[in-house]
């Protein structure tokens, strides 16, 4: 199976934030968005069972949406889509504003407040259908787009993870196997501690 072929697939790359219980911001890079009805408008999104923004989103059901534009920084993916929330602030680096308790980024393609509507379940994800509460334009027209991302940001991320420490934030271990780590399946474990692999941080 060539998977190549879902890269032309034309989807794009965004930044989710949420509130916690402790009035913490998280968030997550995802690119599985879709919007599926415009009268009333709602959104499809589908987030990782592991993910710590996932298990916010379900408890909170408020969810930021910032549409990413081309010229993003890798580091903002990166550490949006490497990181977990549960061990990391990710939003401590960024610009951003806020509105209604949730973080959106600045500098955005567009901007939407989403509320939790129907939940659908996967063996791995959670499908999210959202209302749209309220939605702006950006001053930016070029979205980036998944395909954009595999072709120019991918290869530098490649790069720099070869040349980057995983470590896990309970016991100190450093990740140092061949695989990268991005690349390791959602039910790896610290072979030290036996924690999961969302509690690893990567050092900059």
């Amino acid at each position: 199976m060539d998977l190549n072929a879902l890269f032309k697939i034309s989807h794009g790359l965004y930044v989710i934030g949420a509130k916690d219980e402790n009035n913490r911001w998280v968030g997550s890079c995802i690119d599985a968005v879709m919007v599926i009805e415009v009268d009333p408008c709602q959104i499809m999104i589908s987030l990782g069972k592991n993910s710590y923004t996932c298990e916010t989103f379900l408890k909170t059901k408020a969810l930021s949406l910032s549409v990413l534009p081309e010229h993003t920084p890798f580091n903002t993916i990166a550490r949006f889509g490497f990181q977990s929330s549960r061990t990391t602030d990710k939003w401590k680096k960024e610009t951003l504003f806020e509105k209604e308790g949730l973080p959106f980024l600045k500098n955005a393609c567009a901007y939407m407040h989403l509320k939790q509507n129907t939940v659908l379940e996967t063996a791995t994800h959670y499908v999210f259908l959202c209302d749209v509460i309220s939605c702006v334009a950006g001053e930016c027209d070029a979205e980036l787009t998944y395909n954009a991302y595999q072709k120019n940001i991918k290869k530098k991320e490649k790069t720099m993870t070869q040349q980057t420490k995983w470590i896990c934030s309970v016991c100190g271990y450093v990740y140092d196997g061949e695989t990268p780590f991005e690349e390791l399946p959602d039910d790896w474990v610290c072979p030290l501690c036996g924690e999961p692999k969302s509690v690893f941080v990567r050092e900059e």
